[in-house]
């Protein structure tokens, strides 16, 4: 009873729900900020990033590695964290959509498959691009993934259009092979380093963020989402079927295109960043339609918010788990994420497209 009346309460106070949730994710980012191998004062953090806004505040008490851990390494990891989240959330939704599959995820596009391609033969073949090998990687991994994507389009078209059958069909074949290249790529690497490195970024983890990651992600995330609340109403009439889309006016072919475009500029922006974190996109999405239903207009919003947070403390957790090591963020996600999918089925309180 008391999960019903909160579920009604979000649902009826949507824009509040976002504002209270907004307020939460500011202060779990400083919170997060303060947690890690060293503990820093969460008043310490405040001062250091006020220090930041204005010059004129004394931070003189604290010692300078502190200060480069907060502003170097913590502050823009909780953010790529945010980033990250929201990414994958908002993604999820838009496949689910446009498969109306509740297992449907970014991934189903095959685009982590051939991320990881191109990011594990980056890794392997020691390539060095001109502008750092810092960003090597991350390219390696993007143009890996939106080569998947281009491949997955190609052959799912038929007579000009996009079916979500043939599309999830494709996706998945381009996986396996994406996925047994990885394999074969990895068992065939010559050194043990580099075998280690390229199974860590396959597990996914936010331990290279810095800032000069954050801005693509960003860039990217804030307009899609904007994109998708623009296409909330022709999504929740393709929820109930084509039919009732078609006979209401939404070009049905055009919104898939653009929730395909969408989903493989998130992902592969996600994944480039953070390497292969699982579940996020499967689970954030049925966690929050679960409380506000299968409005789009609700749904989008607070599951981007949600979907920041959920990434920012399962990272938290990813670094006190083996203290001081660090664990890969991806495992998390999916022993968290499980649990949680497999409680939702069982209590009933779920129904996809509802």
């Amino acid at each position: 009873m008391m999960v019903q009346k909160f579920c009604k309460l979000v649902q009826k106070n949507t824009g509040i729900s976002c504002v209270i949730l907004l307020l939460l994710l500011v202060v779990s980012l400083v919170m997060c900020v303060s947690i890690g191998s060293a503990d820093i004062s969460f008043l310490d953090v405040w001062r250091i990033i006020f220090h930041k806004v204005n010059p004129g505040i004394d931070i003189s008490d604290i010692k300078p590695g502190v200060q480069n851990i907060v502003i170097y390494l913590r502050i823009p990891r909780a953010l790529l964290g945010m980033v990250v989240g929201a990414s994958l959330a908002v993604s999820g939704i838009a496949m689910q959509a446009f498969t109306k599959n509740p297992l449907s995820e970014p991934y189903v596009l095959g685009i982590s498959s051939g991320a990881s391609v191109g990011a594990v033969l980056s890794i392997v073949s020691g390539l060095i691009l001109p502008w750092g090998t810092r960003l090597t990687i991350p390219v390696g991994s993007f143009c890996g993934a939106m080569a998947s994507i281009l491949v997955v389009y190609a052959l799912s078209r038929t007579g000009g259009e996009i079916t979500p059958m043939r599309l999830v069909l494709v996706g998945v074949a381009i996986s396996a092979i994406c996925g047994a290249m990885t394999d074969f790529i990895v068992y065939t690497a010559p050194q043990d380093a580099q075998v280690r490195e390229a199974t860590f970024w396959m597990l996914g983890g936010l331990g290279n963020a810095s800032w000069d990651e954050l801005p693509i992600p960003s860039l990217v995330l804030v307009p899609s989402i904007m994109v998708m609340l623009l296409l909330s109403r022709p999504l929740n009439a393709m929820m109930i079927g084509d039919d009732t889309a078609i006979t209401l006016g939404v070009p049905i072919d055009t919104v898939r295109k653009v929730l395909i475009f969408l989903t493989a500029l998130l992902t592969s922006c996600s994944v480039m960043v953070s390497g292969c974190i699982g579940f996020v996109g499967l689970i954030v999405p049925h966690l929050v339609r679960a409380i506000v239903g299968a409005d789009h207009t609700r749904l989008i919003p607070l599951a981007s918010i949600f979907g920041g947070l959920f990434m920012i403390w399962a990272d938290v957790a990813a670094r006190l788990v083996c203290r001081p090591a660090e664990l890969p963020v991806g495992i998390l996600t999916a022993l968290i994420g499980g649990p949680l999918f497999l409680w939702m089925i069982h209590a009933r309180k779920y129904s996809f497209g509802r």
